[in-house]
């Protein structure tokens, strides 16, 4: 817990937090697909997340909802909208049925194109789940990325979804989702001619008053990471806070000018046990750019892991940093080795020898995050010839 948020949960007022969050899958079984196992969150999670709202007081509501709550100041202490994206059939077989259980509903933004398609909701399962309740929002026809179209066609893309809802459902959809999160002013710009209320991204963060209305900022639940998630971003609204005995240590670990963001994000890697030894946690904040920075160890691990393993180890580091700090706009993780140093060598001021050599580093841009993990990559990285051989 930051020192911000240890003031807030010692007074009488409690931070609110509203927050959307983003699903694909609800489904007990993986479909075929690199990432699909990633985007499948099952059932029985699925539930559980349910639960740890209801517990923790949390409202859920439509995304329409939600952001004129915020703009208006009424939201509740903890509010929450829970989206599908691309229409998949399993969120009319397996979410929808947990959401009728809680008394619940949420939000499915629709590839109209796609309706019908295997895998897919049909014409019939759509009207069922707006009848439900459901919230329903466009997401192009063809879940294509708008910002490699000309103006014309993601217009077009844009406006044929909407029409096609409005004339399936008998009602006009308001909300609006970018496939895969791509967008840029024409794109925001055609969304708004469209006549599109709000529209929202895969980019983290709270939704505030400050927010953009078509901007706004969702966080993305993963298989087997969605309570981590959802306790790190709500559990502010009552005080929630990770173990004494882990923020002490996440404390002893962190440098640069920016302590609290820092104990935000070290607090965030070391629940997670990684087999990886965190070291430190730097945040500089130099504007106009914040920058994380993860030192790893790269001798000294909890157990054995595999060159893939640390890849991907590396990779949830990134995503959680991201995650306990909407602020930051780059993290850079490296793994040192120490170095033999000869007895009587200078080893600080102007004039030191190494102690220390670095054998992995990576550096990754927050704006190209969404996009390198629908790839499963990292972008740049450095493997020094010997590590983890």
């Amino acid at each position: 817990m930051s020192v911000l948020v240890a003031r807030l949960a010692a007074s009488a007022a409690p931070a609110a937090v509203s927050a959307i969050f983003m699903y694909h899958h609800v489904s007990p079984t993986v479909a075929a697909g690199p990432y699909a196992r990633d985007l499948t969150v099952t059932p029985q999670e699925f539930r559980a997340q349910l639960v740890w709202l209801r517990e923790h007081d949390c409202r859920v509501v439509a995304v329409d909802t939600l952001y004129r709550d915020v703009q208006r100041g009424m939201a509740a202490r903890c509010e929450v909208a829970l989206t599908f994206d691309d229409g998949y059939a399993d969120v009319s077989s397996f979410a929808l049925p947990i959401l009728r259980d809680f008394d619940e509903a949420g939000t499915c933004y629709i590839a109209t194109g796609l309706v019908g398609a295997a895998g897919h909701v049909s014409l019939a399962q759509l009207r069922s789940l707006h009848s439900a309740g459901m919230e329903i929002g466009a997401h192009t026809v063809h879940h294509v990325d708008l910002t490699k179209l000309t103006r014309a066609q993601a217009a077009g893309e844009i406006e044929a979804s909407a029409r096609s809802l409005n004339e399936w459902l008998g009602m006009r959809v308001t909300s609006f989702a970018y496939p895969s999160g791509r967008f840029d002013a024409p794109v925001v710009a055609s969304v708004r001619a469209a006549g599109f209320d709000n529209a929202v991204t895969t980019q983290p963060g709270d939704v505030r008053m400050a927010s953009g209305r078509y901007e706004l900022p969702r966080f993305r639940i993963e298989r087997g990471k969605g309570l981590h998630l959802m306790a790190a971003v709500l559990g502010r609204h009552d005080g929630v806070s990770a173990p004494a005995g882990l923020v002490h240590v996440a404390r002893e670990r962190i440098a640069g000018n920016a302590p609290a963001m820092a104990e935000d994000v070290a607090v965030a890697l070391l629940a997670r046990s990684f087999p990886e030894q965190i070291l430190k946690v730097h945040l500089l904040e130099s504007p106009p750019a914040t920058v994380a920075g993860i030192v790893l160890s790269g001798v000294k691990f909890h157990r054995a892991v595999s060159r893939q393993q640390f890849e991907a180890d590396v990779s949830d580091m990134v995503e959680l940093a991201f995650d306990a700090a909407p602020q930051i706009d780059e993290v850079d993780v490296w793994a040192t080795q120490p170095v033999a140093v000869r007895s009587g060598a200078t080893v600080s001021g102007d004039y030191a020898v190494p102690t220390q050599r670095t054998v992995f580093s990576a550096a990754v841009l927050r704006a190209q995050w969404a996009g390198l993990k629908d790839q499963g990559a990292l972008g740049t990285t450095y493997w020094d010839p010997g590590f983890l051989r």
